[in-house]
């Protein structure tokens, strides 16, 4: 009879319906309290229902009856891992390896309980212990890849997911981080075939096609990233990862330009998902973008209220601080930024001053660059309030503005970062001076108030618009001060003479990192506008046009002459060569372009230029308006929200003709 009661609930088993088959186990015991197969059955039922503390009891009473059974073991060790107890779980799958040593999975199970623990060293030891015995066991070896992959070595661990795959051509996760691999260490043709493979053998892939536009993304192809997104969404019905689904979908939307796109597709996801930190935060980040810095600002509140810990999510909420000038909001949020967490990450005995004394007299302080030139030249306008409390300060720059920072008189020395660091009493990071010198009340303005009712904002009440007084107090530092070279002035008017007559007006149409090298936040970073319309706007200027572009790809400066029907001088070398770059920028009109370098070396000379802002703006251009409180005398054009430039270019023609330019 018994045996006939277990065949029974083991056909409900089977079949998924678990209550029925319960209902069996449970007959099963009331004929033999101590029938070890109903008791692990039973603790099975419990396990798959997802309540591992009862699974527990039950697996181990089988096991005292019938403790030579390796699968009691292992199915112990599986309900102790649901619970996180991995060092439980691990001598479970060791002792089920002891019963059956022939077994790889048990094996394989005690080493990833090792892994799980952080022992990355022992896990490794072991799993090669199995592949070594078990060479064809591909599971061993997608385990010995993750170790490896989480020790830094992803592309050791590729080579470990390609010999699982060889195994087993249908195991989709091992083809996932495959992908995963390669992308990290930025092979990203590779990773999107890895990607592919995984979501060919699971069509309905959420995850899946998060990966494959991630690295459609990284690629540059942004087009395809969209079809990828609507093609998941789609198919992942139901899935928990179709909020990240939509936020890859307003990435590649934005950078395509396509703000209003981005802008219905992440409010389709906040309606569906109210609660999902990345839909809100999506949604915040698609309203901010789009011009609605108000609205934005409140549902990417809502997110960070749901999950504070979340770096990245701070950061962008830092960006959309900084943006409205809400500057002591946003510096205590800046502190999430990647780069400082992957300073610290890098430099754990460096201890950063977080906060300055009022007085620092007699202390040597060091400045750490951390981020890209400009935004060194831009945070060492800081150094000036840290050198008035009487600090000695050693600024640790990039080698191409070393020669410029040794003449700025608030510096005491300037060594170039490629150096070993100097012994100082403390070290601040360039991109926290703001904060460090911050003090309670700083950077004030009006509060946020109440106004009308919210058109179903993140709060469900009232929405809070951000108000703020355009009166900065205290009063933002000025760009820092940059004083060229007399000899090199001298040289840069002798070239100018060259070129043409005046007024001289420098050019530059593209800036940051290229889309097909853009990662993570990084795309932010590109600023670029077409080439084409840029020169149309410029044609029948009075004056000699200069190309001060970086890098330019091959016939832009031809192309550029041909829409403005008039010569541009190349002097796009002088990007190499800074100090002869500064003197020219000190010696120009004007100077009109997106945002890059020069802009910042234009500012330390004290003269004006017009910067071309493309969506979403930099928050150091702020949100909206046609002027920023950091670049004083800067005029700003802004792309459109719906990505046109016709408005922006034509306000700019306009307000060089009235210059008689």
């Amino acid at each position: 009879m018994v045996r006939d009661l277990i065949e029974r609930g083991l056909a409900q088993h089977r079949a998924g319906r678990l209550d029925e088959a319960k209902t069996f186990y449970k007959q099963i015991l009331k004929l033999e309290p101590r029938h070890p197969d109903a008791l692990h059955l039973l603790g099975l039922i419990a396990l798959q229902a997802g309540a591992a503390g009862e699974a527990i009891p039950l697996i181990e009473r089988a096991i005292a009856v019938q403790g030579g059974n390796p699968a009691f073991h292992a199915n112990l060790a599986q309900a102790y891992l649901a619970l996180q107890r991995f060092a439980d779980a691990h001598a479970a799958f060791r002792r089920a390896a002891e019963l059956d040593p022939h077994n790889p999975q048990f094996a394989t199970g005690a080493a990833s309980c090792a892994a799980m623990r952080g022992e990355l060293g022992e896990a490794e030891r072991q799993l090669r212990a199995v592949v070594q015995r078990h060479p064809d066991f591909a599971l061993a070896w997608f385990n010995l890849g993750n170790v490896l992959r989480d020790g830094g070595r992803p592309l050791e661990a590729a080579d470990l997911y390609r010999r699982a795959i060889r195994l087993d051509p249908t195991f989709a996760d091992a083809h996932t981080n495959l992908g995963s691999a390669l992308h990290v260490s930025e092979r990203f043709e590779e990773a999107e075939q890895a990607y592919r493979q995984s979501l060919a053998l699971q069509p309905d892939s959420a995850v899946g096609h998060c990966n494959l536009a991630s690295v459609l993304i990284d690629r540059g192809r942004f087009a395809d990233a969209v079809t990828v997104c609507q093609q998941g969404i789609a198919r992942a019905r139901g899935s928990a990862e179709l909020p990240e689904l939509h936020s890859k979908l307003r990435n590649a939307l934005v950078r395509q330009g396509k703000l209003t796109a981005a802008l219905d597709a992440t409010r389709a996801a906040a309606m569906l998902f109210p609660d999902n930190v990345r839909a809100l935060w999506a949604y915040g980040g698609a309203l901010f973008d789009s011009g609605n810095e108000a609205e934005g600002l409140e549902w990417l509140e809502r997110a960070r209220e749901l999950q504070s810990d979340a770096p990245e999510l701070r950061s962008s909420v830092a960006v959309a601080y900084l943006s409205v000038g809400d500057l002591q909001a946003g510096w205590a949020e800046r502190e999430w930024r990647p780069e400082r967490r992957q300073f610290v990450e890098r430099h754990p005995d460096c201890e950063l001053l977080k906060q300055a004394p009022p007085s620092l007299a007699g202390r040597n302080v060091s400045l750490l660059r951390e981020q890209g030139l400009g935004d060194e030249l831009f945070f060492l306008r800081f150094a000036e309030p840290l050198r008035s409390r009487g600090a000695e300060l050693t600024c640790h720059a990039d080698g191409k503005i070393v020669s410029l920072l040794e003449r700025v008189p608030v510096l005491d020395r300037v060594i170039p970062w490629s150096e070993p660091p100097r012994p100082s009493d403390l070290a601040v990071l360039v991109g926290d001076l703001p904060q460090v010198l911050a003090t309670p009340g700083s950077f004030s303005y009006l509060p946020r108030v109440r106004t009308r009712p919210s058109r179903g904002g993140a709060s469900g009440q009232q929405m809070k618009f951000a108000r703020r007084l355009r009166v900065f107090h205290p009063e933002l530092p000025p760009p820092l001060a940059l004083t060229p070279l007399p000899e090199r002035l001298e040289e840069m008017k002798e070239r100018l003479s060259r070129l043409g007559p005046p007024p001289y007006l420098g050019l530059t149409w593209r800036a940051g990192t290229a889309p097909e090298q853009q990662r993570g936040s990084v795309w932010l970073l590109h600023k670029e506008i077409p080439l084409d319309q840029f020169a149309t706007a410029l044609r029948g200027v009075n004056g000699t046009l200069l190309a001060l572009q970086r890098n330019p790809l091959p016939g832009e400066i031809e192309s550029l002459s041909a829409h403005a029907a008039m010569p541009v001088g190349d002097l796009t070398a002088l990007n190499e060569d800074l100090e002869a770059m500064l003197a020219l920028l000190a010696l120009m009109d004007d100077y009109v372009g997106v945002s890059n370098t020069n802009m910042h070396l234009r500012a330390g000379t004290g003269r004006p230029a017009r910067v071309l802002v493309p969506r979403p703006a930099e928050w150091r251009w702020m949100a909206a308006g046609h002027a920023s409180p950091w670049f004083p005398g800067f005029r700003l054009y802004r792309q459109h929200a719906d990505g046109g430039w016709n408005e922006a270019l034509a306000r700019l023609r306009g307000d060089l003709a009235a210059l008689g330019l």
